[in-house]
């Protein structure tokens, strides 16, 4: 059985290399913004930037941070799915501060960066049951980190270009 994250170590190595540089590109695309822009969810988007930062962070530090302790520590261990948009209700993301949230967000990917680093092959390999996912090796989940930042990057970045406009 392989995984789909690490055919090679520089494959590896970029991948940890993603995962590392995501925080500062999230931190580019919301910096500089007044906090009535942060909050404004414009016409058809159902989350504002400061929703979205909220979301990175509960999902780094609830989800990824957890599943990764699993995977590493645990043998085949069930990994709880979390519901983003229940969340951001139950957690009023709409009226949080956008600065604290990030702040989290990056730190918690910094500790997750410090595990990841330097994993074997077969640390790599270890796998768990993810809710409502499936089977799931830890290389896979790094992949889905990653996939899971470029998705709300190419959000952030189209929920900027509404700003950007203004001067």
């Amino acid at each position: 059985m392989t995984s789909n994250v690490a055919a090679s170590p520089q494959e590896y190595k970029e991948l940890v290399a993603s995962l590392e540089d995501a925080p500062r590109v999230i931190r580019q695309l919301v910096g500089g913004l007044d906090d009535k822009d942060v909050r404004e969810r414009p016409q058809g988007i159902i989350w504002s930037i400061v929703e979205h930062i909220c979301h990175l962070r509960d999902i780094e530090k609830d989800g990824y941070r957890a599943r990764i302790t699993k995977l590493l520590n645990e043998d085949q261990p069930f990994l709880e799915d979390l519901d983003g948009d229940r969340l951001a209700v139950e957690r009023a993301y709409i009226n949080q501060d956008l600065n604290s949230a990030l702040e989290v967000f990056i730190d918690t990917r910094a500790v997750n960066i410090e595990a990841i680093r330097d994993l074997s092959a077969v640390q790599l390999n270890k796998s768990g049951m993810f809710e409502n996912v499936g089977h799931l090796t830890l290389a896979e989940l790094l992949n889905k980190m990653r996939e899971h930042d470029r998705e709300h990057i190419n959000e952030l970045t189209q929920l900027r270009l509404n700003f950007t406009t203004d001067g």
